[in-house]
């Protein structure tokens, strides 16, 4: 019996999912056989200009902004980040379009026929984006990396400027225990004689950087970070550093979305709440992935918070609520104001029936809407 185009589809996106997200414990041997289908593939990555963009935090923000801006430059650009909030294809755009139903199949077909074996759910989509980013011939792919650096599948590119935004505490057991293990693995993006932009966090382990400054809010520091890499390669007036992604810092009527998901990330979150709500308190409704701090995360906001609940999301890769000792919501509690933070893939909870404050955030030709904020 002949499968359909859609059947089909519907079995090479679930063999894509049946793949490991990241192989966490063996990094290392998982960047030798995507090298390896990289050079099977002819190194698609070659045939555009790159700016690779890593860092703890604000990675997915300031690739972003260079993206946008770069498109208002008149170019054609492709943007590869991590994780989705809603369809795995916002991880792939070109000029603010998700990458078609059609190029997935089509280029997940070509994938599949080498092997595969050896490699991830993240390895696989950077194949592909590279290889739909080669097929609709951008000029440039701003890429932000999945995880640290060092064996990260992202950092076979040789890029014409690449950044590390910010070093702090998250995934210690790949990237190492001490920040300077951190930085040297994050800092593997770094290649000799390309230009290196690193934010004020980063600064102190790369003093042969381009060094930007502490700003608050944080997103004026992501578009400083972003002004500076668009200096390197000649953009100097950039009009796309307000662009973010979505859930940073990211108000739907009266609930506020953000995605910090460890201590660094959940400071600068209060010191933005700090700066636009001087001595407000909020509630927050919290939910965490496996093996984060999420303690010192709730010691963090204590001090902020009328109260704190925890959600139950229904992701595999979230701590059970329970293990919490929080209130426990099913959906998102009917208080305000009220800040949702945690993890990524909370993002995409609605709110009780009757109450309107989270839009659609894609429209159905594939556009994704990039709430856009004054500051």
């Amino acid at each position: 019996m002949w499968l359909n185009g859609l059947n089909l589809m519907d079995l090479l996106v679930k063999k894509l999912f049946s793949y490991p997200g990241r192989d966490f414990k063996s990094g290392r041997d998982t960047f030798a056989p995507f090298c390896k289908l990289d050079a099977k593939l002819n190194h698609p990555h070659s045939a555009y200009r790159t700016i690779h963009i890593g860092g703890t935090n604000g990675k997915g923000s300031v690739a972003t902004k260079v993206a946008a801006s770069l498109m208002r430059e008149g170019h054609r650009v492709g943007l590869y980040t991590s994780p989705h909030i809603f369809d795995f294809r916002e991880r792939i755009q070109i000029n603010g379009q998700l990458i078609s139903h059609e190029a997935v199949h089509r280029h997940l077909s070509h994938i599949f026929e080498e092997d595969t074996e050896s490699l991830s759910f993240f390895s696989l989509l950077t194949a592909m984006a590279f290889l739909y980013f080669r097929e609709e011939r951008v000029d440039w792919a701003v890429i932000e990396v999945g995880l640290g650096g060092l064996y990260d599948a992202t950092n076979v590119i040789c890029p014409s400027a690449c950044a590390i935004t910010s070093i702090g505490w998250d995934h210690m057991e790949v990237l190492g225990n001490t920040l300077e293990e951190i930085a040297r693995n994050k800092g593997a993006i770094a290649k000799s004689g390309v230009p290196f932009v690193a934010g004020p966090s980063a600064a102190p382990f790369f003093p042969q950087a381009i060094h930007v400054q502490r700003h608050n809010p944080y997103d004026l520091e992501n578009q400083e970070i972003a002004r500076a890499v668009l200096s390197t390669i000649g953009v100097h007036n950039p009009k796309g550093l307000k662009e973010k992604p979505p859930c940073r810092f990211e108000w739907r009527g009266d609930v506020l979305f953000d995605t910090a998901h460890n201590p660094e990330g959940f400071l600068r979150l209060l010191e933005a709440l700090e700066y636009h709500f001087p001595g407000q308190k909020f509630y927050f409704a919290v939910a965490f992935s496996k093996g984060k701090d999420f303690q010192s995360c709730l010691d963090l906001i204590r001090p902020h918070a009328q109260g704190i609940f925890a959600l139950r999301g229904d992701h595999e890769k979230l701590v059970k609520p329970e293990e919490l000792n929080l209130p426990i919501e099913e959906t998102l509690p009917e208080v305000r104001p009220l800040v949702v933070c945690g993890s990524f893939y909370i993002m995409n909870l609605k709110p009780k029936k009757g109450r309107e404050t989270l839009g659609d955030w894609e429209s159905d030709d594939g556009i994704l809407s990039i709430q856009k904020r004054g500051e």
